[in-house]
């Protein structure tokens, strides 16, 4: 892991390994996704510690056996259903429209997406929670999941700075990390807690917040 939190390719406390090959013919891929999406629906109904493999190849009607043709264990299986949560995370908040090109509007959009996303998935990333706190393997894949967004976030600052729209002397790989933490941790409360917020008032409110960091001048919108 270097700096930016990014995976270079080095085993982290042994959580990291390669996944296992895809398989060749279409029925194997078949078997494997069904196993996958079988997975989901069980890591959301029981969560990630009560949920056992014989539960999984239930839920995916396959024998018991068939699991280990294409998992070793239940961590790699959920490590795959986490990586399918990032790439429905990224769809989901790339749908948002763009209304306008500013610095603001750009942070706008990336709030909203960052929420709508979480809202969609807010059953797992409750799972993926409770399950870094209770067990290292799958803290390592929730860090991971973190750390791509937190790169684009510093990236996306970055660029804010070579345009001269943000500070230098701001350090984007820290305040990536703080802001995003600031609307991961909003989206917990509300969407997996269930604290009673309003979804304009909270995109109003987080932007205005990333861009007071970031020394942006936005004027507040007027909500009904």
């Amino acid at each position: 892991m270097n700096r930016l939190g990014v995976n270079d390719g080095h085993d982290v406390g042994g959580a990291h390994r390669a996944a296992s090959p895809e398989p060749v013919t279409q029925r194997g891929r078949r078997t494997r996704g069904l196993l996958i999406s079988a997975a989901r629906r069980v890591f959301e109904e029981k969560g990630y510690a009560d949920t056992r493999i014989g539960d999984i190849t239930t839920e995916a009607a396959v024998a018991h056996g068939t699991f280990y043709t294409y998992f070793e264990s239940k961590h790699e299986l959920f490590r795959e259903v986490v990586g399918m949560l990032v790439s429905d995370f990224v769809t989901e908040a790339r749908s948002v429209p763009l209304c306008g090109h500013s610095p603001a509007a750009r942070i706008e959009r990336a709030n909203r997406g960052y929420l709508w996303a979480y809202r969609s998935n807010a059953r797992l990333m409750g799972v993926l929670e409770q399950a870094a706190v209770m067990d290292p393997d799958a803290r390592a894949i929730r860090l991971d999941a973190r750390h791509a967004w937190v790169k684009r976030a510093e990236d996306a600052i970055a660029r804010m700075q070579l345009n001269h729209e943000v500070p230098a002397h701001i350090d984007p790989y820290y305040a990536a990390n703080a802001l995003g933490s600031m609307v991961d941790r909003f989206a917990f409360v509300w969407l997996v807690l269930g604290e009673p917020f309003e979804e304009e008032q909270a995109v109003e409110t987080l932007t205005q917040l990333y861009c007071g960091a970031l020394g942006i001048e936005r004027t507040p919108k007027v909500l009904p």
